[in-house]
C-alpha cells in the first residue's frame, strides 16, 4: 500500500513539475516576444520645413554671432522613445544671421555671411552640403560622423530629447565642434586667433513615420 501511495504522489509530482516548466517556457516566450517586439525601430522621414541647425560663432572675449542654416533631408530611427539610427543633411548654401542689427554697425550681414560661405570657411560652392550619421546612442547621448568640407570626424550630440505622437516626431539636441578640425578657419592667423575655435549647433529635427 505504501509503494502504490508513493508511486502517486511521484506522477502527481513529476506531473506538477512538467505543467510548471512548461508555464515557464510558455512565459519566457511571450516574454521574448514582447521584447521583440518592443525594440523595433520606428523610422521617421525629417521634415525639411520644419527642421532647423541654428549655429553660434564666438569672438572671442567680445561677442557672438547666431544664425540658422536649413536641414535638405534626413531620418531618424526610435526605439522605445529614444534615438537609434538615423542620418541628416544641412544644406550651407542656405545659411544666414539671425543676430541683433546692433552687431553689423562695421559691416552688412550680407558681407558676414559671403565670409562664411567663402573657401576659408565653409567653402559652399565646392562642399554645399554637411551631414551627420548615427553610430551610437547613450541614454540621451548621441555620437555620430560629422561631414564638413569633405573631413569626417567622430562627433557627440548632448541632451537629445525625444518626442512622438500619432505618427510624427521632434528630436533635439547640442553639438558643438571644433571648426579647426574641419579646415574652417581664416587664411590670416591673426584674425582666425581671435574666433573661438568652437562652434555650437541646436539640433531641431521634426519627421512623420514612414
Amino acid at each position: 500500500m505504501k509503494i502504490k501511495q508513493l508511486s502517486i504522489l511521484t506522477a502527481i509530482t513529476m506531473a506538477f513539475f512538467a505543467c510548471a516548466n512548461e508555464s515557464t517556457e510558455t512565459a519566457e516566450t511571450l516574454t521574448d516576444e514582447t521584447q521583440v517586439e518592443e525594440a523595433a525601430p520606428v523610422s521617421y522621414s525629417v521634415n525639411t520645413e520644419t527642421s532647423k541647425v541654428a549655429w553660434k560663432g564666438s569672438m572671442v572675449g567680445v561677442y557672438a554671432h547666431e544664425g540658422d542654416v536649413n536641414v535638405s533631408q534626413g531620418t531618424i530611427e526610435v526605439t522605445n522613445g529614444v534615438v537609434s539610427g538615423g542620418d541628416f543633411t544641412i544644406d550651407l548654401t542656405t545659411i544666414i544671421t539671425t543676430d541683433d542689427d546692433a552687431l553689423y554697425k562695421m559691416a552688412p550681414r550680407e558681407k558676414l555671411v559671403e565670409h562664411l560661405k567663402a573657401d576659408d570657411f565653409f567653402g559652399v560652392e565646392t562642399h554645399p552640403l554637411a551631414t551627420f550619421t548615427v553610430k551610437s546612442v547613450n541614454g540621451s547621448t548621441v555620437v555620430g560622423e560629422l561631414t564638413i568640407k569633405g573631413v569626417t570626424n567622430e562627433e557627440t550630440v548632448q541632451n537629445v530629447v525625444v518626442s512622438e505622437d500619432n505618427g510624427t516626431v521632434t528630436a533635439t539636441g547640442k553639438l558643438t565642434f571644433d571648426r579647426q578640425k574641419y579646415g574652417v578657419k581664416y587664411k590670416n592667423t591673426m584674425n582666425d586667433m581671435v574666433l573661438s575655435d568652437d562652434i555650437e549647433l541646436t539640433i531641431n529635427l521634426t519627421g512623420s513615420s514612414n
